[in-house]
């Protein structure tokens, strides 16, 4: 039978009796008393373990399950939620952080100008070298067809912070060049950006430019990366980079 004070005599059987006492807390909560009080006290470390694997942890997945379903539906039932409590926490609370997430929610919806315009309003004094700000301006802007304000934008960020890396920064400002026309200057950029890039993207943008600059057999080669690189890709990795995949084995037919 179980001896509590066995437990005391060493701190690290502490963690043993924490779970004897969790696992009893809980199934004396949930009514689960009989016969699973007996299995736990009776049946020291296995005994919770078997009540962690049978009563705990599918509690605790189908809890996150729930929640899940819960917040996709009332999505749907009020796709305007989110976006009603983010004016009302920027009016109210007005901080940075807030007007930030406003801005997302304008970018959300497609509302690129008022995204620009609030992003402008919010990075000015203190604030206008964050980088955070300085990103999510170049973004909007890029959204709202200015591919040189986003540039310009993403120029500051840069000449502020010379230390700031990040690979989406990185491609929105190859897709800005190429947006401008500048079709060697986004090229060397793709490049650069290609070899540390988080998935295909990057690659993907940087073959269709070489294709239309008439580079065809480059951008083969590209494409023929991609399709390599996700053949033998774990199936999360394929499935989240399935837009990139599809184009580069329509342009390999």
């Amino acid at each position: 039978m179980l001896n509590p004070l066995t437990y005391l005599e060493n701190p690290i059987t502490l963690i043993p009796l924490a779970l004897i006492v969790v696992c009893v807390v809980h199934a004396v909560r949930r009514g689960n008393i009989f016969p699973w009080i007996y299995i736990i006290v009776f049946l020291p470390g296995i005994g919770s373990l078997i009540y962690l694997a049978v009563e705990i942890i599918p509690e605790l997945v189908r809890g996150r399950g729930a929640a899940r379903v819960k917040s996709g539906a009332a999505a749907v039932l009020d796709p305007n939620k989110s976006f009603r409590e983010a004016h009302r926490a920027a009016a109210l609370v007005g901080s940075v952080d807030a007007k930030r997430a406003l801005a997302e929610e304008y970018i959300a919806r497609g509302a690129y100008a008022d995204a620009v315009a609030l992003y402008r309003e919010t990075a000015q004094g203190q604030f206008k070298d964050d980088p955070a700000l300085l990103l999510g301006l170049a973004r909007a802007q890029f959204l709202n067809n200015d591919p040189a304000g986003a540039q310009a934008s993403l120029d500051a960020l840069q000449a502020a912070d010379p230390s700031f890396v990040s690979g989406d920064a990185h491609l929105l400002y190859a897709r800005a060049l190429e947006g401008q026309g500048k079709t060697a200057e986004a090229l060397a950029e793709y490049r650069k950006l290609v070899p540390y890039y988080s998935g295909e993207e990057a690659r993907a943008r940087y073959a269709m430019l070489l294709e239309k600059t008439g580079a065809r057999d480059e951008a083969r080669t590209v494409y023929q990366e991609i399709v390599k690189l996700l053949d033998g890709a774990p199936s999360r990795y394929q499935k989240s980079q399935k837009e990139w995949g599809d184009i580069a084995r329509r342009a390999l037919r």
